[in-house]
């Protein structure tokens, strides 16, 4: 058992650790004795969803899944890992959206147009989560479908799906939320930014889009490992014959996206997309999976500058038409 005096110590270890300045060791003093305290109670419930920001968060980087759970925050429901099923698990989660005060994890789009393609205990989905969002105390829209409306959402749908965000302008619902777009999210962003929030009871500070600054302030293309090779104007031609130039005349929306995969990678901090030689599809951006090719035109991509190359990227769909 630590004294307040050791634990002093360690808070200002991690403050020179994490910021270079022991600046902020009163700050997380007190986060640690927040989560002590009182763990935040957490729920997640998935909408139109292929579960892999669940499964990727299952199966996180140095951030450890079960330390999460047992420690950080007080995992109330969640439709993969809750041993309750069926009505047991929807009194459960009933119980907990009554009683109020916790974050909400909604993972995947709502069906609006076609309300029956979503239903939880026979509920349709959009009529179920309005408690659970009104009743939250911070909504966290997990991976870009909640985020942005996703594959779900994407062209030619007909089921309406929208959203978690726009779910909640339709409702005329106000309340604090993040957005943590990833197809999937990064166990790192979604872990990360409840642990902030069960810490210190706020936010974190954010994007003009809502999203964390901490992991989504600058685009992919700025920190990517193949910057030198754009600056020099190498670009790769032949995937079989080249490992190392710049992915741009590719298709490569690292441009246009914003997050750190570059600095944090995925898997264990082994690799990320830009790394295996394949162009970054922008899985976070608000307008992805786009209503065109997966990867960007590149035509004449030789006789333009830069600048008219990311021009081109911004308005892809102007160029396709």
């Amino acid at each position: 058992m630590l004294t307040r005096r050791q634990l002093l110590k360690h808070s200002a270890k991690l403050s020179m650790l994490l910021f270079g300045s022991k600046a902020f060791a009163a700050d997380i003093f007190d986060g640690f004795i927040r989560l002590k305290e009182e763990r935040v109670k957490v729920i997640f419930i998935q909408g139109q969803v292929c579960a892999g920001c669940s499964i990727s968060m299952m199966y996180g980087n140095e951030t450890n899944f079960l330390q999460f759970i047992r420690h950080i925050i007080s995992l109330q429901v969640h439709p993969m890992l809750s041993f309750e099923s069926s009505d047991d698990y929807l009194e459960m989660l009933e119980k907990t959206v009554k009683n109020g005060d916790y974050i909400l994890a909604f993972e995947g789009s709502i069906p609006m147009g076609i309300p029956n393609a979503c239903n939880i205990g026979g509920i349709p989905l959009k009529n179920f989560i309005k408690p659970a969002v009104e009743n939250a105390s911070i909504i966290v829209a997990s991976g870009t479908c909640s985020s942005h409306g996703g594959i779900p959402a994407a062209v030619n749908n007909e089921t309406g799906a929208v959203s978690l965000i726009e779910y909640l302008d339709m409702q005329n619902i106000h309340k604090p939320y993040l957005r943590i777009p990833g197809c999937p999210v990064h166990p790192d962003w979604l872990m990360g930014s409840i642990s902030y929030v069960a810490s210190t009871g706020e936010i974190p500070k954010v994007t003009e889009l809502k999203t964390p600054k901490t992991y989504y302030k600058d685009t992919i293309h700025n920190h990517c490992n193949r910057f030198q090779h754009f600056s020099q104007d190498l670009y790769l031609s032949d995937y079989a014959q080249d490992k190392t130039n710049c992915l741009l005349k590719k298709g490569c929306r690292g441009p246009v996206t914003y997050s750190d995969c570059p600095i944090r990678n995925w898997n264990g901090n082994t690799n990320f997309c830009i790394k295996s030689n394949a162009p970054c599809v922008g899985c976070v951006h608000p307008d992805w999976p786009f209503e065109s090719d997966m990867y960007i035109t590149a035509e004449k991509a030789e006789d333009i500058t830069w600048w008219e190359m990311q021009e081109k990227v911004r308005n892809r769909e102007k160029d396709k038409k």
